[in-house]
């Protein structure tokens, strides 16, 4: 339970924080290590933390909802719990992004979710 878009969970059981976000970054899925309460207790550096910090701002940006989030939460489980290949990870994350290209709740906008304006 989390009262923020940001939840800090515990992946000792699987690895450390630092190993996790790389190689969940491999399959397309971005998260940040994060130090959890015992770390410094227990010596682990920053770079090699117990937790990895999740937020649904980008994804909730995108138009994503509740039935999203489950399928991001298993695009999750399949790397660090199940230690499926990132590759093939990668393409169903790439396939499902497909449908959420244009910013939502905002004001209208022709440009898709990642064009700039072009300044002069």
């Amino acid at each position: 339970f989390t009262q923020s878009h940001q939840t800090v969970v515990n992946v000792l059981d699987y690895g450390d924080g630092g190993k996790i976000e790389v190689d969940l970054e491999k399959a397309n899925v971005i998260v940040n290590r994060q130090l959890i309460p015992g770390d410094i207790k227990a010596k682990r550096h920053y770079m090699h933390p117990g937790g990895i910090r999740l937020g649904t701002s980008e994804v909730t940006r995108l138009g994503m909802k509740e039935s999203e989030m489950k399928q991001i939460a298993s695009f999750i489980k399949n790397v660090i719990v199940d230690k499926k290949d990132a590759k093939d990870i990668a393409k169903q994350v790439a396939e499902f992004r497909k449908n959420y290209q244009k910013v939502q709740y905002c004001f209208d906008n022709k440009l898709g979710a990642y064009e700039y304006v072009k300044l002069r």
